[in-house]
C-alpha cells in the first residue's frame, strides 16, 4: 500500500498539527515540502507546476493524498486523519465532538489573528497588538482547560495539536504572554509532549513558523 502524502509549503503553519498528529498516530507519510522563493518575487512555481494536476477538487496547500482520497483546507485533513486512523480523536460522544469543534473555532479565530499580524511588514509591533486584542479568549481557554489533561479531559484529540502548536508560536514571540494570563500552558504543553512520540517531533530541528514574506517568524529559531 503506497503511503499517503501530505504537501505543504516548508513551514510551520497550517501543516504542524497535521505532521504533529500523523507522527502521534503512529503513520508512515510522505512528508512534501514545497519552498517559496526569496525576496522580493518569492517564487511558488514549484507549487504552481503541480497545483492543477493533482486530481485535487480545490487545488490547495495543504492537501492530502490517500490513495484515492485526495483532500485540502486543513480542517478537512485533520479530521480526516483521525476518523481513519483512531476515531476517538475525532471525539468519543456527540457532545464531546461538538466541543472539539468548539474550541477548533476559538482556536483558530485566535490563530488567524496572530497569523495576520506575523504577515504584516511590522508584525513585531502588530502582534502584541494582536495578543493584546486576544487575551480574554486565551484566559476562556485557560479557564477550560482547568482540570484537564487535554480539551476533552484525559483524552486527546485533534483539536489539542492546534492548540498546542498556537501556544508555541506565541511563547515563541514573547515567552511572557501566556504565563501572565495562567501557569495553566505550560502545564498543558506538557501534558501534549507527554503523547506517544510527540517529544521527539518537537525536540528535532524545527522548520520556521511563517513563509518567506513574513514579517516574523521567517526562519528557524
Amino acid at each position: 500500500m503506497q503511503q499517503p502524502i501530505f504537501a505543504y509549503w516548508s513551514i510551520r503553519g497550517l501543516a504542524e498539527p497535521i505532521r504533529m498528529l500523523l507522527v502521534h498516530l503512529g503513520v508512515a507519510f510522505e512528508d512534501k515540502h514545497y519552498t517559496a522563493g526569496d525576496a522580493p518575487d518569492y517564487d511558488k512555481s514549484g507549487w504552481l507546476a503541480d497545483k492543477e494536476n493533482l486530481g485535487l477538487d480545490f487545488p490547495n496547500l495543504p492537501y492530502f493524498i490517500d490513495e484515492n482520497v485526495k483532500i485540502t483546507e486543513s480542517y478537512a485533513i485533520i479530521t480526516y486523519i483521525a476518523a481513519k486512523y483512531n476515531p476517538d480523536f475525532l471525539g468519543r460522544t456527540a457532545q464531546e465532538r461538538v466541543y472539539v469543534n468548539m474550541c477548533a473555532g476559538v482556536l483558530k479565530d485566535v490563530n488567524h489573528a496572530v497569523s495576520m499580524a506575523c504577515y504584516a511588514p511590522d508584525a513585531t509591533t502588530r502582534i502584541p497588538i494582536a495578543l493584546d486584542g486576544n487575551k480574554a479568549n486565551l484566559g476562556r481557554i485557560a479557564n477550560y482547560l482547568q482540570g484537564k489533561r487535554f480539551f476533552m479531559g484525559d483524552q486527546p484529540t485533534w483539536v489539542d495539536f492546534c492548540a498546542y502548536e498556537l501556544f508555541d508560536r506565541i511563547e515563541a514571540f514573547d515567552p511572557e504572554f501566556l504565563r501572565g494570563i495562567s501557569p495553566i500552558f505550560e502545564t498543558y504543553k506538557g501534558h501534549v509532549r507527554g503523547l506517544a512520540h510527540i517529544e521527539e517531533f518537537v525536540s528535532r530541528p524545527r522548520l520556521a513558523f511563517n513563509n518567506k514574506m513574513a514579517g516574523w517568524g521567517n526562519s528557524p529559531l
